[in-house]
């Protein structure tokens, strides 16, 4: 299944307050940050919490604040997806190529949007 990429990513010249509007929408308290389309890092809503518990603030670019090495993925098996997503405990896996270029993303749970 091809998830809608917009919900689940950011790029890395976009600001704080976009990464929160993205999370809110995504209900996976997390996005995915690009750079000409190869994951950069990630932001959780946690990130953005301690960003403004330090005075950071919702204009800033995401790039002040997102955390680099995120879990990435290049296995083509859903199965084995879900268990990196057990094992490493995140909410969305970025499946990429050998280059790291944004494939889809692998998801703990699908979303309901209508709640």
């Amino acid at each position: 299944m091809s998830h809608d990429l917009s919900l689940y990513t950011i790029q890395a010249t976009d600001t704080i307050r976009t990464a929160m509007q993205k999370i809110e929408r995504n209900k996976h308290r997390v996005v995915v940050v690009l750079d000409e389309g190869k994951v950069v890092g990630t932001v959780s809503d946690g990130d953005i919490r301690r960003a403004f518990l330090h005075d950071v603030l919702p204009v800033s670019p995401v790039t002040r604040i997102m955390q680099l090495n995120p879990h990435v993925t290049t296995e083509a098996d859903a199965a084995r997806r879900h268990e990196i997503i057990k094992r490493e405990k995140v909410t969305v896996l970025p499946i990429v190529t050998d280059d790291n270029t944004l494939l889809d993303v692998e998801l703990a749970f699908e979303p309901d949007f209508d709640a």
